[in-house]
């Protein structure tokens, strides 16, 4: 049987491998088609760029680093448009040269393959910096427009400046983003998805299910039952020692499994998220912002992110770090964790007994 070179490639051809090729062609030759007729200019420069940083990897990697590029970026479209077909196309466009899409589509939904925790580490940081700079741009938008209004309250440029009110909810949406992103560290796995933002499959399947137990048909929000930014904050002052060479990768691997350990999960994975309803969600975020640390005297229970970032100044090494996080996985961490699993019931419970 002969070999053959498919972008670089070896295969063992024959005359079905040709047919093969003619319809894969076509196939790609039609998404193309579909592309450049029906896929606005901004995400079909999403898809170049994709492709670019696909191609990079597959170099250094045949076959593995194209298939893995392909499955991130057909998730990244999915996440962008909210389009999972589009994103669908995007992995298969990108990643079919070894006779797979770098994707899985389960119940309709599209899913990328699972990376191992290698892998998962040495993208995560891009992750990180693109919603960093995504919150920055957002953040420079508002202040340019707050400095050339002055005196015009945040609520009358939203209503009467488009470009201020879209910033605004970017500037809401990516800084959530940021500290999901900055809470992930450790791959997902079968049993253990990602589940947030609501887009991922994972997550709409979560509410759904719980839909059904409830028995209503209502919009749920998605709660991080392990605050994520409290777990960014701790995650981040570790990336701060990797900086300086004090620590390493391994370490911000090991806080995270020490969460798991604990009975917790942090980031965005299914076992962290609580599908609550809105206005139990927000009493539960208002009661735990009342009552007082333990681990950081005078701040709230569920400290605010950029509370707790100025605090973490004052650790000034791994070890210390390392048992404050112990302290607040046994303390603070587990009230909020555990509270949240049961405060819907709860709240429930106590309205009807005052009624």
């Amino acid at each position: 049987m002969p070999i053959k070179y498919l972008n670089g490639v070896a295969h063992f051809w024959s005359d079905v491998y040709d047919k093969v090729e003619n319809e894969v062609e076509y196939g790609l030759n039609q998404v193309n088609k579909f592309i450049d007729e029906k896929v606005p200019s901004p995400i079909v420069n999403t898809l170049d760029a994709a492709a670019d940083v696909a191609q990079k990897g597959y170099s250094s990697s045949p076959v593995g680093k194209l298939d893995e590029g392909a499955a991130v970026a057909g998730q990244n479209v999915t996440d962008a448009t909210g389009v999972p077909a589009l994103g669908m196309a995007t992995g298969m466009l990108l990643g079919m040269v070894d006779g797979s899409p770098g994707i899985t589509v389960k119940n309709g939904s599209i899913r990328t393959k699972f990376l191992t925790q290698d892998q998962f580490a040495t993208q995560q940081p891009a992750r990180v910096n693109q919603v960093r700079d995504q919150l920055d741009e957002a953040n420079t938008i508002i202040r340019n427009i707050e400095e050339a209004n002055p005196g015009v309250s945040s609520k009358e440029l939203s209503l009467k400046n488009k470009e201020y009110k879209a910033a605004k909810k970017v500037q809401k949406n990516k800084a959530a983003q940021v500290s999901s992103e900055e809470s992930n560290v450790l791959a997902p796995s079968p049993g253990r998805e990602q589940a947030y933002p609501p887009s991922k499959p994972r997550a709409k399947e979560m509410k759904t299910a719980d839909l059904a137990r409830r028995g209503t048909i209502e919009a749920l929000e998605l709660h991080h039952k392990l605050p994520k930014g409290i777990s960014a904050g701790f995650f981040n002052r570790v990336r701060d020692f990797i900086k300086d060479g004090t620590a390493s990768n391994k370490d911000l691997e090991r806080l995270a499994k020490k969460a798991q350990k604990a009975g917790m999960e942090a980031g965005d994975i299914e076992q962290n998220m609580l599908p609550m309803s809105k206005k139990p969600h927000n009493q539960f975020h208002t009661e735990m912002r009342a009552q007082g640390s333990n681990q950081f005297p005078g701040a709230n229970l569920e400290i605010k992110k950029g509370e707790l970032t100025k605090r973490l100044r004052n650790v000034k090494n791994m070890k210390d770090l390392e048992s404050l996080w112990d302290e607040f996985l046994a303390d603070d961490g587990k009230y909020i964790y555990q509270t949240a699993e049961v405060w819907e019931e709860l709240d429930a419970l106590i309205k009807s007994i005052q009624q």
